[in-house]
């Protein structure tokens, strides 16, 4: 299985301060709208055979995604257990739009794995719970997608909680990894293969910001 994850181009949840927006479920900016359009026609480009698109179900992601579903000619299949992190009820039901986080403890998730980091959400999800429903989709994808070539259109935080699952990192990590908007990255799932069940061949990938001097 091949899985290509492409963080959303950049949100205004990203530029503006986030006491003063009316939603937290923030659309594009103009920038981020000519990242993604930028990545549909380097993909368009780059023509790469694609079987299934998945992305997260938050307004950013949507909108990327329906870019990147140009470039591959697929349609996106939209998926709640995509959304960022602390954005779910640990139970991995997504919190309302209306009622969205807004207050953030000072809690670290390398410190705190455990505990939930928002306080104006019930139930909220800790960076574990929320690691527990990135890891049942990946296992869900290798069980449905063998072979194949999988799109997702996600978060900077799904980055990282699939590095920490394919990496086998501990509940206390003591790195993280970072992604520009609309970069990507490249995993593969090779079970049989004795160098390793996972392998990473690309991160952070900008080519098309560059190519069109966005980065």
């Amino acid at each position: 299985m091949k899985l290509i994850v492409v963080r959303h181009g950049q949100s205004y949840m990203n530029v503006d301060d986030w006491q003063e927006l009316d939603t937290m479920d923030t659309s594009l900016t103009d920038l981020g709208k000519q990242q993604a359009i930028a990545l549909r026609d380097w993909l368009i480009k780059q023509k790469p055979t694609v079987d299934v698109l998945y992305a997260s179900t938050m307004r950013r992601t949507r909108e990327t995604a329906q870019y990147v579903g140009e470039g591959i000619n697929l349609e996106p299949i939209f998926d709640d257990r995509l959304r960022e992190f602390g954005n779910s009820h640990h139970d991995g039901r997504p919190v309302k739009e209306e009622e969205l986080p807004r207050a953030y403890t000072h809690l670290r998730t390398t410190e705190e794995p455990f505990a939930a980091t928002v306080t104006d959400v019930d139930n909220a999800e800790s960076w574990m719970h929320f690691r527990i429903r990135i890891g049942r989709f990946i296992h869900e994808m290798y069980e449905k997608h063998p072979n194949q070539t999988i799109y997702i259109v996600a978060h900077a935080g799904v980055i990282s909680a699939i590095f920490d699952l394919v990496f086998n990192v501990g509940a206390y990590k003591q790195s993280g990894v970072m992604t520009e908007n609309t970069g990507w990255t490249r995993f593969e799932y090779h079970p049989d293969e004795s160098f390793a069940d996972w392998i990473l061949y690309d991160h952070n990938r900008v080519d098309h910001l560059v190519q069109t001097g966005l980065l």
